[in-house]
Order: structure tokens, then C-alpha cells, then sequence
């Protein structure tokens, strides 16, 4: 085996077999989304990202460390409210539709722990006219996820928590 700065040529009888790594790879989802505007206001706030699908909890965890975020993800409400109890937290958000808690329930329960807490649900489904989307410090983000919006929607609500 023999390795290069960004190339590792691990070499099988008879069947070459080249693999590429990146050094200091800093995950975006997209160049063309990424912006100097972009990078967080202040480091501190953690956001705890709730969704029951592996894949799409790592993407948004990825997501928001590429906004210049800490994130930690949670697979179920429960798991989530595990953390929260033994955790500080800027913002949480989760999806709606989960087995178990859903995103409403996951709601009511960071409220009974923190009042003033940010919640944004983040959903494919159709919410309109749902009274709860017009608490104070509760958002709702369309799937698929935008990351200009999902970047401003995160600014938006640890401001208005600042502003409390």
C-alpha cells in the first residue's frame, strides 16, 4: 500500500484499486450555497437535531456543523429528551412525523423543560392552519431542506432567544 497526500493506491493481486481522501475536507452541501454571510453568529449555541431517519439526521447534522454550528442528533423523541435533560441547548430541531414522540410531542416536552427555547420542525407534510406553528419560537422548515433558508432560519430564531 502505498499513500500520497490526497491518494491511497491499495493494490489487490492483480486488481489495482485507487481510493481518495481529502485533507481538511469541510462538508458544504453545495458550494453555491456557501457564503461568508453564512457562518454562525456565535459558536455557543448547540442544536439538537431530532429525526428517526439515520440518513437525513446525519445529513442536517452535517448540514449545520457546514454553517459553523454544533449539532447533535437524536433518532427518537425520547433519545432527545434524554440529551436535552443533560445538555444546554441554543435551539432544537425535529421532525414531525416519527414513530412514537412525534415533532409536536417533542415540542411540548422541551417546553415543560425550557419555555423560551426555539423549536423548528421540519417537515414534508402539509401543517397549514395548525395553531401550534403560531406558538412564540416555533418555526416550520419545508423538506427538502434549503440551506439558505434553513441558515437564516437558524439566525433567526437563536436571535429572537437572544432577544428574550
Amino acid at each position: 500500500m502505498r499513500q500520497g497526500r490526497f491518494l491511497e493506491v491499495v493494490e489487490w493481486p492483480k486488481i489495482p484499486f485507487v481510493t481518495t481522501s481529502y485533507e481538511h475536507f469541510r462538508c458544504v452541501a453545495s458550494g453555491k450555497h456557501y457564503h461568508e454571510s453564512m457562518k454562525a453568529q456565535d459558536r455557543d449555541p448547540k442544536i439538537l437535531l431530532v429525526d428517526d431517519n439515520a440518513v437525513v439526521r446525519d445529513m442536517l447534522v452535517d448540514l449545520v456543523a457546514s454553517l459553523g454550528y454544533h449539532a447533535d442528533g437524536a433518532a427518537s423523541g425520547q433519545e432527545a429528551l434524554d440529551l436535552f435533560d443533560h445538555r444546554t441547548y441554543g435551539m432544537v430541531l425535529t421532525d414531525l412525523v416519527m414513530p412514537g414522540m412525534s415533532g409536536w410531542d417533542v415540542l411540548a416536552a422541551v417546553r415543560q423543560r425550557d419555555a423560551t427555547i426555539p423549536v423548528v420542525i421540519v417537515t414534508g407534510s402539509p401543517i397549514i392552519g395548525d395553531p401550534r406553528t403560531y406558538q412564540p419560537g416555533v418555526a416550520v422548515l419545508k423538506k427538502p431542506v434549503d440551506v439558505a433558508a434553513l441558515d437564516t432560519m437558524i439566525k433567526r430564531m437563536l436571535h429572537a432567544r437572544l432577544a428574550v
